[in-house]
């Protein structure tokens, strides 16, 4: 039995905290793998403008090029409707019967969970990992259920990263430099 990390989001688009929150959990709880999702149709951001989903498999796949223990999936973006983590949890279980699925959140999360679509149902069906921050404490129905992990703080957000495009400012250092190349050259966020 092979422990697998489950990191979704829209990666909108994907950076260095990204990469560094699955390096750390690939150490913290000696996973297999990283499989990263991105979402089609986040149900938080259902009335947001985000990057065609190819453009962010493209720059997700920049990201994680070249490290063996990360995959991409894009079970998500065939699906209709919006993402809901339970319905990809219970597909990855179709696909990975013998394995345990660690789902990996920010702790800040935790008390959200209590909003998602059948969150029983995803702490039944994974080991939910978030990443502790900084001067905050998990609360709500699901606290006991996760098990927390420390990793170095990482100020960034894809949002900061698509407000200084926007704005004309540098992202050197906040995402991959391959990430970045392409965010340029196709013209993402101005």
């Amino acid at each position: 039995m092979a422990r697998i990390g489950i990191l979704g989001g829209t990666f909108d688009p994907p950076h260095n905290g990204h990469i560094a929150i699955a390096w750390a959990a690939l150490d913290e709880f000696r996973l297999a793998k990283i499989i990263f999702i991105p979402a089609k149709i986040p149900p938080h951001k259902l009335k947001k403008n985000i990057a065609p989903q190819q453009d962010r498999i493209n720059m997700l796949s920049l990201a994680v090029a070249g490290h063996d223990k990360f995959e991409i999936s894009d079970i998500e973006l065939h699906r209709e409707g919006p993402s809901y983590t339970v319905d990809t949890l219970t597909r990855l279980h179709q696909l990975y019967p013998n394995d345990e699925l660690v789902l990996l959140i920010g702790a800040d999360n935790v008390v959200e969970m209590e909003t998602w679509r059948e969150p029983d149902k995803i702490a039944a069906l994974s080991t939910i990992a978030a990443v502790n921050r900084p001067g905050f404490t998990p609360k709500g129905r699901f606290a006991d259920k996760v098990v927390l992990f420390e990793m170095p703080p990482s100020e960034i957000s894809s949002t900061d990263i698509r407000k200084k495009i926007r704005a004309g400012l540098p992202i050197t250092g906040m995402v991959p430099e391959a990430v970045e190349e392409y965010i340029l050259s196709h013209r993402l966020y101005t």
